[in-house]
């Protein structure tokens, strides 16, 4: 008796942990969701060189870190890198989302982005990491890191020389 009864809570344990894994796997794909829609705005906004807009896009406390270069914090200065940015001939920037996964407060993304040149030609690709931080707002970018694929010493087209 004693080995059917713990063979049914085995069973029910089992049972509510892949209700739980489902839920999760549910819960994340609607958060994966809601982070590429913040994306696309992102890329909306890249394109339309609407810095004060991709600011937006960042908590106030928020912190990018560029490849290169020492952290940018704060919402302002974060606009500020950007705005440097969209000086240059880029046209747009595309994301593509691979791993999101977080709670009600904070969540992560990891994906790659392609940087395009303002006549198509694809200047840069590589790979990221997002923090998002979700507040009055909605979700915001917290924490910004990036890299290139494009191994640092390595000559562009445009300064090689035969």
């Amino acid at each position: 008796m004693k080995g059917l009864l713990l063979l049914a809570a085995l069973i029910a344990a089992l049972a509510a942990s892949g209700c739980a894994k489902k839920d999760h796997q549910a819960a994340a794909a609607v958060l994966k969701s809601a982070i590429e829609a913040k994306g696309a705005q992102f890329s909306d906004a890249f394109a339309r060189r609407d810095v004060a807009a991709i600011g937006a896009l960042y908590a106030a406390d928020a912190e990018a870190l560029p490849p290169g270069l020492a952290p940018v914090r704060g919402r302002l200065a974060i606009q500020d890198m950007w705005k440097g940015l969209l000086s240059m001939p880029v046209g747009r920037m595309q994301f593509t989302t691979l791993e999101v996964d977080g709670n009600g407060a904070t969540a992560w993304e990891s994906g790659r982005y392609t940087l395009m040149a303002t006549n198509g030609s694809t200047m840069d690709q590589g790979k990221y990491i997002v923090i998002w931080k979700h507040g009055p707002d909605g979700w915001q970018l917290y924490r910004d890191m990036w890299s290139s694929d494009t191994p640092q010493g390595t000559p562009s087209p445009t300064t090689a020389h035969p």
